[in-house]
């Protein structure tokens, strides 16, 4: 049933630059009115037909699950070996979102399905990959629906393990502005591209010394440069080039001091913040760990607790009070690329895993 319920969602294209999670969503609001419970539809965008899936609990739920819909797009075909679309072989799944984060879904729906447990609120929501906005949309819901939510489970790919947080993500773009000239006398210009060229390499200096900054759960810091712009031909010097930093930030790092750090490294150009969020952390004590925790004991699984190494929703639903943690079966290296897989293995054993928590949580 699981693998047939992840091929179902994985052929409904719902790639976030075209916003088309509506096909899916759909499905999955058919799907568990058919399991008789009580879907409601909270719209993200009337107008694409975006919304999100959310079946509530009884009054004393103090459980939110939620995994998110849209996917990155499929980019060019001709790369991929198998349908992007749903293709079973090789014991695996292959498809846009079977790793990231349909076959999660899928096991949660399964599970559902075999045991359906009143203590929680169900979310599937859309908007994950290039902004947190449809978990942020759901958690307006926070004084109301959700009032007694204080833990969370957010389905992504770790490998089976527990997530208790994930490292936050502060990216931004540095523009270096020159003045344009002939080539052939530059000494009358001022070359944008040298002045970006600068930044760069004191970006790639300012990585090594950030290495040094560790946590126990999220190893260390990063910075990385991930796009370079400039220039219209070779024979003008260019008067404007940008670079795209992103700088991976710990826990126990404080936001504020990053920042400035990173507008004092590349003064006197300009800088501009694309997105920023959070670093979170759960505590090891806390109710949502210790139960998945026992979970996968159970099921003779490695149960200790790590940190997300990318970001998830968790940085968001953290910064509402609630103590969360990210997990889910397929592997993190999967996502995003192509030929994206989850073995049915993996299928077979999220069902496990959801149907093990859903029958043991008690709020």
């Amino acid at each position: 049933m699981v693998v047939e319920l992840a091929k179902e969602l994985v052929s409904h294209d719902s790639n976030c630059v075209e916003g088309k999670e509506g096909e899916v969503a759909q499905f999955i609001f058919n799907y568990l009115k058919d399991l008789g419970l009580k879907p409601v539809k909270q719209f993200y965008d009337e107008k694409k037909n975006r919304f999100n899936v959310l079946v509530f609990g009884s009054n004393e739920t103090n459980l939110m699950i939620n995994g998110h819909l849209d996917t990155v797009p499929i980019n060019d075909p001709k790369n991929w070996q198998r349908n992007p679309f749903g293709e079973i072989a090789n014991g695996k799944l292959y498809g846009r979102g079977a790793c990231d984060t349909k076959g999660n879904i899928a096991c949660l729906l399964a599970s559902m399905s075999e045991y359906f447990n009143e203590n929680l609120v169900y979310v599937f929501n859309v908007e994950e990959e290039i902004t947190l906005g449809g978990i942020e949309r759901v958690l307006e819901l926070r004084k109301s629906k959700l009032k007694n939510i204080t833990y969370s489970l957010s389905l992504e790919p770790t490998d089976g393990k527990i997530m208790a947080g994930n490292k936050g993500q502060y990216a931004f773009e540095v523009i270096a502005r020159g003045k344009t000239a002939h080539a052939s006398q530059p000494y009358l210009g001022e070359n944008a591209i040298y002045k970006i060229a600068q930044a760069t390499l004191r970006i790639q200096e300012y990585n090594k010394k950030i290495n040094k900054i560790t946590h126990p759960l999220f190893g260390h810091a990063t910075a990385s440069v991930g796009i370079i712009d400039g220039g219209t031909a070779s024979n003008v010097v260019p008067d404007l080039a940008s670079i795209n930093v992103d700088r991976r930030i710990l826990p126990n790092e404080n936001s504020g001091k990053v920042e400035k750090e990173l507008r004092e490294l590349v003064s006197p150009l300009e800088t501009k913040f694309i997105n920023r969020i959070e670093a979170c952390e759960t505590p090891l004590g806390s109710k949502i760990v210790k139960e998945m925790q026992l979970v996968l004991k159970d099921l003779n699984m490695d149960n200790k607790a790590y940190g997300f190494t990318a970001t998830s929703e968790l940085s968001e639903i953290r910064s509402h009070g609630i103590e969360g943690i990210i997990f889910g079966t397929a592997q993190l290296a999967q996502a995003h690329k192509p030929d994206e897989f989850i073995t049915l293995e993996e299928l077979k054993r999220g069902t496990e895993i959801f149907s093990a928590l859903l029958k043991k949580w008690r709020a």
